[in-house]
């Protein structure tokens, strides 16, 4: 799928046809789909009638299309806004914040207004993440595991293990509960 600012999107049959993949050209890319929108916006109306039973939801109810884990993530930290009283402020700029989400890998994920490709980093991806914005990421792989060596290997380690057994919870929501107290 190619997306730029110019107001092109869609599959790229040259580049298709290069890697001999003209097979999913075939009957309007039927293979791939033709039917492309923005992340978030309304696919179709809403939930059917059966999928609303089946969910337990309202029919209709809005249907948003699909977006990247990570991105999704990116979107809800950039609707944040600070709390505390020496960081009362509005929402930031979407340009102007680096988000780093964290899971079994972290991507580090920035929007811009304008195109920039940084050597070693993903991206610039046109309309990935917010419409007409630009997304750039850099990621790395095995974090969750990271953070597992560091807290396990941790002098305190035995410790935390001891005050979370105590309260029977696991280890990381020990740790959690502990981060608010701060």
């Amino acid at each position: 799928f190619q997306a730029d600012g110019a107001n092109r999107s869609g599959w790229d049959d040259d580049f298709l046809s290069l890697i001999n993949l003209e097979d999913l050209i075939e009957d309007n890319h039927s293979k791939l789909g033709h039917i492309l929108q923005n992340v978030g916006s309304p696919c179709g109306s809403g939930l059917s009638s059966q999928a609303g039973e089946e969910l337990g939801l309202v029919p209709g109810t809005p249907v948003g299309t699909s977006i990247i884990d990570a991105h999704a993530g990116a979107l809800a930290c950039l609707g944040c806004t600070p709390t505390s009283a020496s960081h009362k402020e509005s929402l930031p700029n979407l340009d102007n914040c680096l988000v780093l989400i964290a899971g079994t890998s972290t991507c580090h994920i920035i929007c811009s207004q304008k195109p920039v490709s940084v050597p070693g980093v993903w991206g610039p991806y046109f309309s990935a993440m917010v419409p007409g914005m630009w997304v750039n990421e850099g990621g790395q792989s095995a974090a969750g595991r990271l953070i597992d060596f560091v807290t396990f290997n941790h002098p305190a380690f035995s410790l935390v293990k001891t005050k979370a057994a105590d309260r029977g919870v696991h280890v990381y929501e020990y740790l959690n509960d502990y981060l608010q107290q701060l």
